[in-house]
């Protein structure tokens, strides 16, 4: 019988900050990816112990075949047939485990996505002139931008240019 599975890591809240202030985008694929992973891993643990068990069940076949009834050709036919199962299903595990390598993909892509999220997030960070750059150091976004001190109408022309800035270094 398998262990019983930890428990899955607590999703922050919506209102809960962000202990690198990176926002809660790169934390729910930060968690994505962790889940996902986890949960890939048991399935591949699962199709390896499928494989064990497909193995010796073929070991006993193939020791079967040395007792004495075993030599009739009713028996050699019936053995033969149970072993090309034996063989299809390990084909079959095999596959499987092949087909698994998405998630490892998958996560690759995640955390390239996080990466670029970070490198978005330091960017706006230093354009907002707080020059804290340790995780630790950094406020959030909306608390540095609060602290600008500007009116809604600078904040809509601020945030379009800073918009505009990015558009413009991404393209050059």
């Amino acid at each position: 019988m398998p262990a019983p599975a930890p428990a899955a890591p607590r999703r922050p809240s919506l209102d809960e900050p962000q202990k690198d202030g990176s926002g809660h985008v790169i934390s729910e694929l930060d968690t994505v990816t962790s889940v996902t992973e986890r949960e890939s891993n048991k399935v591949m643990d699962q199709l390896d112990q499928i494989s064990r068990l497909v193995s010796r069940q073929q070991q006993l076949i193939t020791d079967m075949m040395t007792h004495e009834g075993a030599q009739s050709p009713g028996a050699q036919q019936a053995i033969h047939e149970v072993m090309s199962a034996g063989k299809e299903i390990q084909d079959k595990v095999f596959e499987a485990m092949d087909l698994m390598q998405f998630q490892d993909i998958t996560r690759q892509k995640l955390e390239r996505i996080v990466h670029h999220l970070r490198q978005i997030h330091d960017y706006i960070v230093d354009l907002l002139g707080t020059g804290l750059k340790s995780e630790s150091e950094r406020p959030s976004i909306s608390h540095t931008i609060a602290q600008t001190g500007t009116t809604p109408d600078e904040n809509k022309a601020h945030a379009d240019a800073v918009i505009e800035a990015f558009k413009s270094q991404k393209k050059g």
